[in-house]
């Protein structure tokens, strides 16, 4: 899915774009030139959110779990790369650029922006989440004991999908 399809989603297809609700411009905003203008953020609501979207948050809980025991494994060996060389990384971290940015429909410094921010975000999920999916190979009952495991997983659950929330309600859903 790409970022066509996010768009649609996000400026809700289908409604009037004159409508100030959906863009998040308040009532007082009398014209596009923004001159005195007042804006604000509104809510996102379900129309706003994309398959895209909502994938990457159930992959960024995944991530986040295992990240979270990545994190551990580093602080407590000292080393970083155990899992893979480090050059692998580097190399998973520009893949997700690339992919990122020829992702969006249209090329410019936003795409930039945020294929930078996606490479960063993910790219680090990613590291640790090797990292800790290694530790977890060679340990399980880090996160079988007690069912730890479980309520790791939930918590990154939660702060995955409030990260989307946020990401919908800041972001300019008009394109």
């Amino acid at each position: 899915m790409g970022d066509a399809e996010r768009d649609s989603s996000r400026s809700g297809a289908g409604q009037s774009s004159a409508d100030p609700s959906r863009s998040g411009a308040s009532a007082e905003s009398g014209g596009d030139d923004g001159a005195g203008s007042a804006v604000s953020v509104s809510p996102p609501t379900r129309d706003d959110a994309s398959g895209y979207g909502l994938g990457l948050t159930i992959v960024g809980a995944v991530l986040l779990a295992l990240g979270y025991y990545g994190v551990l494994a580093v602080r407590e060996s000292g080393e970083f790369g155990r899992a893979v060389p480090e050059p692998f990384y580097f190399l998973a971290i520009a893949v997700l650029f690339v992919l990122e940015l020829l992702n969006s429909r249209r090329l410019g410094a936003v795409a930039l922006a945020r294929a930078l921010a996606f490479a960063a975000v993910y790219g680090t999920l990613v590291v640790f989440a090797v990292e800790g999916g290694a530790a977890l190979w060679a340990a399980p009952e880090i996160a079988l004991e007690g069912y730890g495991g479980v309520t790791v997983l939930a918590g990154a659950l939660v702060v995955s999908a409030l990260a989307y929330v946020g990401y919908l309600t800041v972001v300019d859903r008009d394109g």
